[in-house]
């Protein structure tokens, strides 16, 4: 289980119910086929910028700094998830792990570049199409670069 699921999964569980604990958030993830330590839980927590309040956790007010804590950064994403790069044409194909498309082209449209006329994922390949072949390999460039950082 990745990092960046076990966090969403931890953000989506906040945002449908109420989380009072470390160890009830940890119980919680477990049914969800999240089996995770304490430690990891309290770790995610501080990273996240969860807040802890009278009647347990909460995501940050949007306007705060550890919002950005929950969207990881396209670099991270594709570092993550990518394992392959391609152009055919005026596109651009990306390959993931299984399932992981759908995270890749979200933080990919998160940062849109205006090469870029739309993205279209499936369960481990992601179509970028742009409006022409050199633009589609400025993109591949660009996303081999973040990777390579």
């Amino acid at each position: 289980m990745d990092k960046v699921y076990r966090r969403t999964q931890i953000v989506d569980l906040l945002r449908s119910e109420e989380v009072e604990t470390q160890e009830d958030l940890r119980r919680k993830l477990v049914r969800r086929g999240i089996h995770v330590t304490q430690a990891t839980v309290s770790r995610d927590i501080e990273e996240l910028g969860l807040v802890k309040t009278r009647s347990g956790y909460r995501l940050p007010d949007a306007g705060g700094e550890p919002m950005a804590a929950l969207q990881p950064t396209l670099a991270v994403v594709l570092k993550e998830f990518m394992a392959d790069a391609r152009q055919a044409g005026n596109l651009v194909v990306l390959k993931t792990r299984p399932g992981n498309a759908h995270s890749v082209a979200v933080a990919l449209d998160a940062n849109p570049w205006q090469e870029v006329v739309g993205t279209l994922a499936g369960d481990d390949t992601i179509f970028i199409a742009t409006s022409s072949s050199r633009q589609a390999g400025m993109i591949r460039k660009r996303i081999l670069a973040l990777v390579a950082a």
